[in-house]
């Protein structure tokens, strides 16, 4: 089938290796040349060209990628669709997620979950990532999400979102129209930050420590433990606040937050979804499995 041909096409321009994709898909790579051969003839271009010992791939075959990712995913969406018509999935799915995800990353994913999934029940918590994976550990809940991630062997850790902690001031902050600041100058603003505790917070030292910065350096006028507090606070027009990007989307399309870019530091981090090892129960996975196609994994 010609489906299988675009299946060893993309292998090879994902792998940019035909012995890779010749042992991805369990053939002989004589046998990918082959059907590599026959996509070529029925569009008449060429997909890949030499460089050394390296393959690369031509405009055509770009293009031929761009639509077989495409096509792909409908399929997969496809399956899912399918078999969550005869799925008969009921019962009660305990999560719980950090506050960041919980209020501004969440949402939307489980409104749509539940129109496909009405019987599946789903509780979520509220919690700072400290106490996340400690619900995980402890049985409280079956699946969580986190801001950081940690390095406890019970546990497993899968991306599935990429975020950006951001230094963020009111409109009416005297450095609001500024485009950057230095580190020193950071260090002079007032700020307000997420408790300890809290993923946020744990990005924030990871990279401080990796530019031999301290916590301590900044000028810290106030913790509180959540975005929305931080957000009025931040209202007085004299303070700042690092957060993550997506708990100010709002503010910043209708100009009312600003961001200010910092000379040479940048606080980038995945979200992450947590199990305990070896524990996956079929609520678990329908949910994940929604994710995924949700956010196009």
């Amino acid at each position: 089938m010609f489906d299988f041909k675009l299946q060893v096409f993309q292998s090879v321009a994902s792998r940019l290796s035909f012995s890779k994709a010749a042992e991805d898909l369990h053939i002989t790579q004589p046998a990918i040349t082959k059907h590599i051969r026959q996509i070529e003839a029925h569009f008449n271009q060429k997909l890949f060209i030499r460089k050394g010992n390296s393959i690369a791939l031509t405009d055509a075959g770009k293009l031929l990628l761009s639509h077989t990712k495409i096509l792909f995913q409908q399929y997969e969406q496809l399956e899912f669709d399918m078999n969550s018509l005869i799925d008969n999935n009921e019962g009660i799915l305990r999560i719980a997620a950090s506050t960041t995800i919980a209020q501004y990353v969440l949402p939307e994913v489980l409104a749509k979950f539940h129109q496909k999934f009405p019987k599946i029940r789903i509780h979520l918590l509220n919690l700072n990532t400290e106490k996340v994976e400690k619900s995980v550990m402890d049985n409280s809940v079956e699946l969580g999400f986190i801001e950081g991630q940690s390095k406890n062997r019970e546990l497993s850790y899968e991306a599935f979102l990429k975020d950006e902690i951001v230094l963020v001031v009111d409109k009416s902050h005297p450095l609001a129209k500024r485009n950057q600041i230095s580190i020193s100058e950071l260090k002079d603003i007032p700020l307000v930050l997420r408790e300890k505790g809290s993923g946020t917070r744990e990005v924030i030292l990871k990279v401080f420590q990796k530019n031999n910065l301290k916590i301590e350096d900044l000028n810290i006028e106030l913790e509180l433990g959540s975005s929305e507090s931080i957000k009025s606070y931040l209202s007085n027009g004299h303070s700042g606040s690092l957060l993550s990007v997506n708990t100010v989307l709002k503010e910043l399309k209708h100009g009312e937050f600003y961001i200010l870019d910092i000379e040479n530091l940048e606080f980038k981090r995945n979200f992450f979804f947590i199990q305990q090892q070896g524990h996956h129960s079929k609520l678990n996975t329908v949910f994940l499995k929604f994710l995924e196609h949700h956010y196009n994994l």
